[in-house]
């Protein structure tokens, strides 16, 4: 697809402007295999639900635990937990865990 002057060994420096236009459509053509979540380690609603109710002691709580997605290639899953009434929320830290894949 790239044509006969060109060559998997060739220098970079040594390509045209039309050959790298080229591989810049194939690379953005091209289709990846989307990573799994095997390496996310997801709280789970239980786990949430209990922490929620040991810190807090609400009235009110829900809790919500997606499925694994991914994004431009970087997988993640969302958690997230909402209560009402308990303790005065300035009394509890907020916390957010970014972990590398």
């Amino acid at each position: 697809e790239m044509g006969p002057d060109f060559s998997s060994k060739m220098a970079v420096k040594s390509l045209t402007s039309q050959q790298l236009v080229r591989i810049h459509q194939l690379f953005r053509q091209a289709k990846f295999d989307d990573p799994s979540g095997h390496c996310l380690s997801p709280a789970g609603e239980y786990n949430l639900r209990l922490g929620i109710i040991k810190e807090l002691h609400p009235d009110m709580v829900a809790t919500y635990s997606g499925s694994a997605q991914v994004f431009e290639g970087h997988p993640f899953i969302v958690e997230a937990g909402v209560s009402v009434g308990g303790k005065d929320v300035k009394q509890v830290k907020f916390r957010f865990q970014q972990y590398l894949c």
